[in-house]
């Protein structure tokens, strides 16, 4: 099974999820730690799933199933995008990184869906502080906390914007003993796609990259762009009866006859018919129960994170009293001195314009004194 999308998959999706464009949330999923279903509506095309298996896969379901239970960062996410329409997707290229883009009147936010590892989504505001994720993580190059700016690993090639130049660095200096390795790893193309470079260019696969002449890696960049720049003629593969990969279109590394191919009108498609081959068996009660009890964890978290904001606010008002305390019980005397000669009426309005009494409400006796 391909466990990953690599980042070409996601520029063949990312082209596809166009149709998503300025639909409405719906709803949002959470039923498992690593899952997030968005339901989706346009007025003109309907409704739209869109499935999101958290660093593996992602694609529009053709119809939605009984996704029970929500999650803490499910929960977190529909209280920050209800009602909100997802006006843009794109690929941070040459990343496994997914940008939603999500509006509503004059609020932005920004989802960010990663692919690499294990994977994670991270929520950020419009200046790209992050809101919360759905893993926190400390990293050596970077930290994925609430309140930090959102930064991302970059690759020290573009493989979507690949020179001659870039080409010639990374091979002279390749750590790799192939050029398939490399080609995998140090630029980012994945096994798969790294086989078929090597089947189109002609060239070895298990040439050391030090020894790639001219010829050889103009050959691999061309069948790189010519990869990229591919229409979408998708198909699912499959061996022994058993669906083992998708390819955006024919590979000549599954020319062999063994191989069979069932062909779709959408790499989407293709996309979404391999996952829903390896669907899990029906949940057992024991599942039932322990997701109801990580939903109860989750709103949990989210009342003490409420709460912590209250407490904090009380404190903040209890710190300003107590530094006013002074100015605050001579206006509380000079009130108490006046509701003995006028009305509640008559004090607020010889209160209009004060320093410091801002607001004066004569039915519940009440005033607003700002410190």
């Amino acid at each position: 099974m391909k466990k990953q999308l690599s980042s070409i998959d996601l520029h063949f999706l990312a082209k596809e999820f166009g149709q998503l464009k300025d639909t409405r949330i719906d709803k949002i999923y959470q039923p498992e730690q690593n899952l997030i279903v968005f339901s989706l509506h346009k007025a003109s095309s309907g409704k739209r799933i869109l499935v999101i298996n958290i660093g593996q896969s992602i694609f529009i379901a053709e119809e939605k199933e009984d996704f029970g239970e929500t999650l803490g960062f499910g929960m977190f996410l529909r209280k920050h995008l209800d009602g909100f329409f997802l006006t843009g997707i794109e690929q941070l290229k040459p990343e496994r990184i997914l940008k939603f883009t999500f509006k509503a009147k004059e609020e932005e936010k920004y989802l960010y869906i990663e692919f690499f590892g294990k994977g994670n989504a991270i929520l950020c505001n419009e200046n790209n502080v992050i809101l919360n994720a759905l893993e926190h993580h400390d990293f050596r190059e970077r930290s994925v906390k609430p309140k930090l700016k959102y930064v991302y690993p970059i690759m020290s090639y573009n493989l979507f914007d690949l020179k001659e130049n870039d080409s010639i660095n990374l091979f002279k200096n390749s750590k790799k003993e192939s050029v398939i390795v490399s080609l995998a790893t140090e630029l980012g193309l994945g096994g798969l796609y790294s086989e078929e470079v090597c089947l189109l260019g002609n060239v070895d696969k298990n040439t050391n990259p030090a020894n790639i002449d001219e010829k050889q890696m103009h050959s691999i960049l061309n069948s790189i762009k010519k990869i990229i720049s591919h229409d979408i003629e998708a198909k699912a593969v499959i061996e022994n009866v058993n669906v083992i990969d998708f390819i955006p279109f024919d590979f000549v590394f599954y020319s062999d006859k063994r191989y069979e191919k069932k062909g779709f009108d959408s790499f989407n498609s293709a996309v979404a018919y391999f996952y829903s081959q390896f669907k899990e068996v029906k949940e057992t009660e024991y599942d039932r129960k322990l997701k109801s009890l990580q939903h109860i964890i989750g709103q949990q978290k989210l009342t003490i994170e409420e709460m912590k904001k209250e407490e904090k606010e009380s404190r903040e008002k209890g710190e300003a009293i107590y530094h006013n305390y002074q100015m605050i019980k001579e206006v509380l005397e000079e009130l108490n001195k006046a509701s003995k000669k006028y009305s509640w009426k008559e004090i607020k309005e010889k209160l209009k314009g004060h320093k410091t009494i801002k607001e004066v409400n004569e039915k519940e006796r009440k005033v607003v004194v700002e410190v």
